[in-house]
């Protein structure tokens, strides 16, 4: 990271903003060219859970290469007249798992519900069967924070 005073290393401070956001964006390849999309997720031991309908280009893609990039920001503002940003971010890597067995979506679903304070669920079968649940497992992160006001 080149502006040192910015940088954050402590997995506590790391953690607290993965856990405290809600939205990310998931960047993934499609042969030479990038395709990011915004979702919501959950955070749970190290990991990323996210929900998505059986079929599409998410999918599609991670089946080809399950190499993700993903991002989460907090707290972004514009400081008037200072040319520059307050905010909270971490960036990493991971690789994504797509989770496809009844069981393991339940678990899954319930990780990413959690993270939005709800409690664990017994997801019907039939409900099950209308999703897919990725886990991405986080490699590495940076992190930066910006508080310049």
């Amino acid at each position: 990271m080149r502006n040192k005073k910015k940088e954050v290393t402590d997995p506590k401070i790391i953690e607290g903003i993965l856990k405290e956001a809600i939205w990310c964006q998931l960047a993934m390849t499609d042969g030479d060219q990038p395709y990011i999309v915004p979702l919501n997720y959950g955070y749970h031991e190290n990991a990323l859970y996210i929900h998505c309908a059986t079929e599409g280009m998410k999918l599609d893609l991670i089946r080809k290469n399950p190499k993700i990039a993903f991002n989460v920001t907090l707290d972004a503002r514009y400081l008037e007249g200072k040319l520059t940003m307050r905010y909270r971010s971490v960036n990493g890597t991971g690789i994504a798992t797509i989770i496809e067995d009844e069981e393991g979506k339940r678990k899954a679903l319930n990780h990413l519900t959690a993270h939005f304070g709800a409690e664990p669920h017994n997801h019907s079968s039939k409900s099950l069967k209308t999703i897919v649940m990725i886990k991405v497992e986080i490699g590495s992160t940076a992190c930066k924070i910006s508080y310049m006001d």
